[in-house]
């Protein structure tokens, strides 16, 4: 299962890579990553807009200001990338373990 999962957030950031790639050359821009809001809200913009009223409601405004707003601002290809690797090595540790 986690191989299976480290292959989907592989695949899923390589798509994203070509998006953000064909976005660019469509703008004449330099090439930058989407940030992870921007892709939710393309993705599923009502989710976006009740999340943070729940978060701050139910387990405080802290972690809407110092966990969740700050990943929503980072590069959204790089933490798909990361998700990979973390569920790749723990797909090859629990290999080893078996």
């Amino acid at each position: 299962m986690a191989r299976l999962l480290a292959f989907l957030f592989f695949i899923g950031g390589a798509v994203r890579v070509w998006f953000d790639w064909r976005d660019t050359i469509s703008q004449a821009d330099p090439f930058r990553f989407a940030d992870t809001g921007t892709v939710w809200a393309q993705i599923h913009f009502g989710s976006l807009q009740v999340i943070q009223p729940a978060i701050e409601r139910y387990i405080g405004p802290w972690m809407w200001e110092r966990l969740i707003f700050p990943v929503l601002l980072t590069p959204f290809v790089p933490i798909m990338f990361g998700l990979a690797l973390v569920f790749w090595l723990l797909a090859k540790w629990k290999a080893k373990r078996a």
